[in-house]
């Protein structure tokens, strides 16, 4: 296979191109008020959304062109399909040291309607569901929006004078315990690598985390889609492998590793045959389009490359950020995550030099400086006032324009 160099510097109009049609560069009434503006303009960043702001792999555009080349767009499906996955199987086998039973998975269009059906079909109304927060929001979606119950088993933020540094943050297991025994409690969502703290579980807390699960009956539905996004020095640990004897249902996809959200393949993975009947019923009729097949396809056959050259990238943003912050912003902490491509910051200390509340830094950041992430409020309804969600795979001088701004409007 031929050698690409991809040019991830290069700027491409997500707002205005007419073939975008980008909810993250949207500048519609819905989107700023999603993210808490009086309107949208030209010149907002838009680094709120866990998407990037790269072109994708040329293997998936010629897959891509390939289908609109055959011209028919049916009724698509994966039944019999040994080629979509031979590359599934492969891909996490090589990369991680996963073997899949592809007779164990199933198809969802998404993984927050994955979160959503694994509540409707595994606990009733008023059961109990055990999230870690601070944590992606639609994991409180998926239990509050189906008359479920949050059980917050808080992860445990350490500080600069702890061993591992400051914003580095572990389980609670005794807290843990006492939620899993709770008769109500029913199920626990995962987020493995964690959004937006960063951390990748280790197999030491991911199998703790799946004994104390068991032994209690509450079934653990893990998130790892961000799972290929890990940071040099970091390796990805699967519930499904570190607990190999737990009932799990795991959430994989092309969608953060390949940036083909708007194509969603979210390939369940079941500990057991039952689960993914019941999970089947539930969900209802639901395949893949053609384009997210032949997407998926090319991306775990042909994509590594690509991956490999978009995570280094990363990981120059991710260092650029971090560096200018420390100039800059001092008494702004952020930490570089183990896996994910997202940034998590905590404005306590500058905002007390300030004299400002929560709502004033998110003025300051998204109407003066035009700059949209997205509140800790929202991952963290108690604690995350002062904390702000950055999303950095976008060209290096977007971010650099983010950081300038910021450091504008937080220096006064």
């Amino acid at each position: 296979m031929e050698h690409i160099t991809y040019n991830f510097d290069q700027i491409i109009d997500r707002r205005h191109d007419r073939w975008s049609y980008s909810e993250k560069w949207s500048a519609s009434p819905e989107t700023a008020e999603h993210c808490g503006v009086s309107a949208i303009a030209d010149d907002h960043i838009a680094l709120f959304t866990a998407d990037m702001d790269f072109r994708c792999a040329q293997p998936i555009l010629d897959a891509l062109h390939a289908t609109v080349d055959h011209g028919i767009f049916g009724y698509s499906g994966l039944a019999g399909n040994a080629r979509y996955y031979d590359a599934l199987r492969t891909w996490f086998s090589r990369r991680d040291g996963w073997d899949i039973d592809t007779s164990l998975t199933s198809y969802s269009p998404g993984t927050v309607s994955a979160l959503h059906t694994c509540v409707r079909a595994f606990t009733q109304p008023g059961d109990a569901i055990i999230i870690q927060r601070p944590v992606y929001p639609p994991f409180t979606g998926a239990v509050e929006g189906n008359g479920r119950i949050v059980l917050d088993n808080h992860l445990v933020r350490h500080t600069a004078n702890s061993e591992q540094g400051d914003l580095y943050y572990t389980m609670d297991f005794d807290n843990l315990e006492e939620l899993a025994s709770r008769d109500d409690a029913r199920m626990l969502i995962l987020c493995n690598p964690h959004n937006p703290v960063g951390r990748a579980w280790t197999a030491e807390e991911l199998a703790r985390l799946a004994e104390i699960c068991s032994r209690h009956g509450v079934l653990i539905v893990a998130d790892e889609i961000h799972g290929d996004l890990m940071a040099p020095g970091h390796h990805m640990v699967h519930l499904a492998q570190a607990a190999p004897e737990a009932r799990v249902i795991t959430c994989t996809a092309t969608n953060k590793t390949f940036n083909l959200a708007g194509l969603p393949a979210t390939n369940m993975v079941f500990s057991n045959a039952a689960d993914k009947a019941r999970f089947e019923e539930v969900r209802g009729y639901a395949e893949p389009s053609p384009f997210a097949i032949s997407a998926a396809i090319a991306a775990y056959e042909e994509g590594e490359d690509w991956l490999e050259q978009c995570l280094a990238y990363i990981q120059g943003n991710i260092d650029t950020v971090i560096a200018y912050f420390a100039e800059h912003l001092p008494d702004v902490s952020v930490r570089a995550p183990e896996g994910t491509y997202i940034l998590w910051f905590d404005f306590t200390e500058r905002c007390r030099a300030l004299g400002i509340d929560g709502a004033e830094l998110h003025r300051r950041i998204y109407e003066d400086a035009r700059v949209l992430l997205q509140d800790g409020t929202n991952f963290d309804p108690q604690g995350g006032e002062f904390f702000q969600r950055m999303v950095v795979p976008s060209p290096r001088c977007m971010l650099l324009d983010a950081c300038e701004r910021i450091a504008h409007v937080m220096g006064k």
